[in-house]
């Protein structure tokens, strides 16, 4: 009996034991529910959207953007990333960066709706080459010029490169200046490249990017001139096919946060915020350099002609007069910063 009867004391013992181990597990999970709740709702959220695919710079800087930040700040700040035109198009999600309803964004030429002299950057022939114009962007002109974003609603993230552009068009290939004389190109809605446009003799388009693939295929616009890695992440070889390299402008765009947003961070997290926009903009300029190399050799293989040594030269004499005839878009003082800029 005794056997017996210690059995269910054995037993009641342990029951007892597992009920104390399990209400003190749930009275933890109770006080630790709280406490997870409130970190999660400490967490801050930053949205960044771009009007490109995820294959464009726009999004791959962000991917490294958003990559970084969160490792630097353990989760602390989360970035959600909207591609495709999801928040609109590049004109729409300056606006809402600019208003607060959207925190950061990737955008090109329509930040010049609002502070034009950074139509500086789109200047045909500006830099001897990449080296100079990083030069100039890391230096007293990058400063200059997000010092005067500021002004206007936007702290300027990053810098963008997204390539040399090239020309490309549905009717003849262009080796010199004049070729662009019978063509109806698209540009982006930018006073400067209307500007270039205008010098080199072509009739103009303005398109935004996310429409830039239909409008070629609808024959809206007969060619149009955009940095190589655009033209593969954006397909449009499938709708051109004639490209030159031209090289006529490093594209230079601009990843954008509001200001408040900046500010609601705290002075470990700025830091962070800071230190991971620089790794995504150096990032991407290493990335679009190795890009560039492969994507002529892509193109070709998906059936355009293409022109890798056109007559370069009479571009550039056809836009000698481009940045000096129009100094109220090409501002002298920032094109003295760019130029005097040393590698």
């Amino acid at each position: 009996m005794t056997k017996i009867d210690d059995r269910p004391i054995i037993g009641l013992t342990q029951s007892r034991r597992d009920i104390i181990r399990l209400g003190a597990g749930a009275a933890a999970g109770l006080i630790a529910a709280p406490a997870l709740a409130q970190r999660r709702s400490r967490v801050k959220r930053l949205r960044y959207a771009h009007s490109t695919p995820t294959t464009h710079g726009w999004h791959i800087w962000g991917e490294q953007f958003k990559a970084a930040i969160e490792k630097k700040t353990s989760g602390a700040v989360e970035v959600t990333i909207y591609p495709n035109a999801q928040m609109g198009t590049e004109r729409d999600i300056a606006q809402a960066v600019r208003l607060g309803s959207l925190e950061m964004g990737g955008v090109g030429v329509a930040l010049m709706n609002w502070v034009p002299d950074f139509s500086v950057t789109d200047a045909p022939f500006l830099f001897r080459d990449r080296a100079q114009c990083y030069a100039a962007l890391d230096g007293e002109l990058g400063t200059e010029l997000k010092r005067r974003a500021l002004e206007k609603g936007f702290r300027v993230a990053g810098w963008h490169d997204l390539g040399s552009r090239s020309m490309t068009n549905n009717k003849h290939p262009i080796n010199t200046a004049k070729d662009l004389a019978s063509l109806k190109m698209r540009v982006p809605d930018s006073k400067s490249y209307v500007a270039m446009m205008q010098a080199l003799g072509a009739s103009i388009v303005t398109i935004d990017l996310s429409e830039l693939y239909l409008a070629l295929s609808q024959g809206v616009a007969d060619g149009q001139e955009t940095p190589l890695p655009v033209v593969r992440s954006n397909k449009l070889y499938e709708v051109q096919k004639h490209i030159s390299k031209t090289d006529h402008v490093l594209t230079t765009s601009y990843a954008i946060v509001n200001p408040a947003a900046y500010d609601g961070l705290n002075p470990d997290e700025q830091r962070a915020f800071n230190e991971a926009a620089d790794e995504a903009t150096k990032y991407l300029r290493a990335y679009t350099q190795k890009d560039e190399q492969e994507t002529l050799a892509f193109l070709k293989a998906n059936g355009m002609e293409v022109n890798a040594t056109p007559d370069v030269e009479s571009f550039r004499v056809a836009c000698s007069k481009v940045v000096t005839d129009f100094p109220d878009l090409f501002r002298p003082e920032l094109v003295k910063m760019a130029q005097a800029a040393r590698t």
